[in-house]
């Protein structure tokens, strides 16, 4: 049987949850799923959200792609990431997440996850972005993008090129399903 190409999730999320966080941990299981069904992981390369997703996929043996940027320096890199690309810029950090990556999983978080998704859908409107699957992770997602509809906010097509699911579980089905037709 031949082996499928590994593919890159890049995973969009708050930068706040800890380990007590509801959220953090829906984030270290989809890493972990994300890992165990040969999936390669992408994060912003920090804390919360992108830690978690990190050390899920890290646990399962993939490999941790971060992407730092210059004005979070003090931060430092999450110790989960095994290959570190760093920016000067938000735009570039952006870019090279967006770039390397085969498909998105955006979990709750605020004005970043926000500006990460929309230059998402912007770039999908524009056709630069392909295929590239876009995933909502949670259910917050529901009333957002009724609220960017209701109001015009958004387009008809960036709507039907975004898929929302309730579990990690779904997440990685819908990958599969987009990127390997499984």
């Amino acid at each position: 049987m031949e082996e499928k190409e590994k593919k890159i999730v890049a995973v969009f999320g708050s930068s706040e949850p800890d380990e007590s966080d509801a959220l953090f941990m829906t984030a270290l299981e989809l890493g972990k799923l994300f890992g165990a069904s040969g999936f390669n992981v992408c994060t912003g390369g920090y804390g919360g959200v992108m830690e978690a997703a990190s050390r899920g996929a890290r646990e399962s043996g993939s490999e941790v792609i971060g992407v730092t940027v210059d004005m979070f320096s003090w931060r430092g890199p999450n110790k989960y990431i095994t290959i570190h690309h760093h920016e000067k810029d938000l735009y570039l950090r952006t870019k090279r997440l967006i770039d390397i990556s085969d498909g998105f999983v955006i979990l709750p978080g605020k004005s970043g996850t926000l500006s990460e998704l929309t230059f998402l859908w912007a770039l999908h409107r524009a056709g630069i972005l392909g295929k590239k699957p876009i995933i909502l992770l949670g259910k917050v997602w529901d009333s957002f993008l009724k609220a960017l509809s209701e109001n015009d906010l958004i387009e008809t097509q960036e709507l039907e090129a975004t898929k929302i699911v309730r579990t990690p579980h779904e997440a990685v089905a819908e990958m599969e399903k987009s990127l390997y037709n499984i």
